[in-house]
């Protein structure tokens, strides 16, 4: 057990600092521009970065602190604020942090960064609900901005679900009434480019009468030093299962190669419901790429099953959401 967490490291709030520090840095005389995205033109700072409200905070003041900043670093004032690029000066401010900084403002929201962010455009905050609030971008208007929802149609609750076989063969998508998604990493992505990658999964209820599916799931910080941060089924996530085809075999460890369950190493746990529901999101962040392999590829499973998940897959599992397999290369 110490060994794997030795190994991984977990997240870290140190290590996000140092991300933080060297990636986020504001410059003197801090700027607020528009900047394009996937989502549309949204608020960016002067390197293009992304910047983000938080639904959480009513006020201009921040309600982001202890934890939440390791993922969410606030957008620092360093001078006075300066709005260019089709946006509006009146609608920036500042506000005080309880460490003394001046966070910058725009239409009375705090603005943010998210950790997982790396280059200009990039919204992989978008729709997150860490922390007991929703994280979107911010239009040149001051509202939040948000990608179109998918809707899926309602499942008849009579149905059975026949058992299925071995994981490595289950289907895409046999109509289960949950919709699983990985979100990170992407299909031939090269992840773990300076020594880390995130892994990123989601489930959702397909139709109300689904919601009670994932009733046991939590929204949950699995601190890495704790005990419960370990190969195996995730107490805030019951029922999840996440496999990666390079995971070693460690004697003395929970590690038993790719038929391991990972969710139990999920650092980030968040539930809420949207439109009536139940949605899930759960993160990984893995400091130690090489661990699984260095310029090697990988493929990563995703499911959910009824009840506890398996720490071990067997082959006789029963998934109640579609199963998700995207193919990587984790970077040498």
């Amino acid at each position: 057990m110490r060994y794997f967490k030795r190994v991984l490291a977990g997240i870290g709030l140190l290590i996000a600092a140092a991300i933080i520090g060297t990636a986020f840095a504001a410059p003197s005389g801090t700027t607020v521009g528009v900047g394009s995205s996937s989502l549309g033109r949204i608020l960016v700072d002067a390197h293009g970065k992304t910047l983000y409200m938080w639904a959480h905070d009513k006020g201009s003041k921040s309600t982001c602190t202890g934890d939440c900043v390791g993922y969410w670093p606030p957008f620092i004032a360093h001078g006075t604020p300066t709005a260019v690029r089709g946006t509006n000066s009146r609608l920036l401010g500042t506000s005080r942090r309880a460490d003394g900084r001046r966070q910058v403002t725009y239409a009375g929201h705090p603005l943010y960064y998210f950790v997982q962010d790396t280059k200009p455009g990039q919204t992989k905050g978008e729709g997150l609900t860490g922390f007991g609030g929703r994280w979107d971008p911010v239009s040149s208007t001051g509202v939040a901005v948000r990608k179109p929802m998918t809707s899926y149609p309602a499942k008849s609750p009579t149905t059975s679900y026949p058992a299925t076989s071995p994981a490595t063969s289950y289907p895409a998508d046999s109509g289960e009434p949950l919709q699983a998604t990985v979100f990170s990493p992407g299909p031939d992505d090269s992840a773990g480019v300076g020594g880390l990658f995130s892994v990123e999964v989601g489930l959702q209820a397909r139709a109300p009468g689904a919601n009670g599916l994932l009733s046991a799931y939590t929204t949950a910080f699995n601190d890495p030093n704790a005990s419960t941060f370990h190969p195996g089924p995730n107490a805030a996530a019951p029922g999840l299962v996440v496999l990666l085809s390079t995971t070693p075999t460690i004697d003395g460890t929970p590690l038993h190669g790719p038929n391991t369950n990972l969710a139990g190493v999920f650092e980030i746990n968040d539930v809420s419901r949207v439109k009536g529901l139940a949605h899930t999101f759960h993160s990984w962040i893995v400091t130690k790429a090489g661990f699984f392999g260095q310029g090697t590829r990988a493929t990563l499973t995703a499911y959910a099953v009824d009840g506890t998940a398996p720490a071990v897959v067997t082959g006789s599992e029963q998934p109640i959401s579609n199963v998700v397999r995207e193919t990587f290369t984790i970077a040498g």
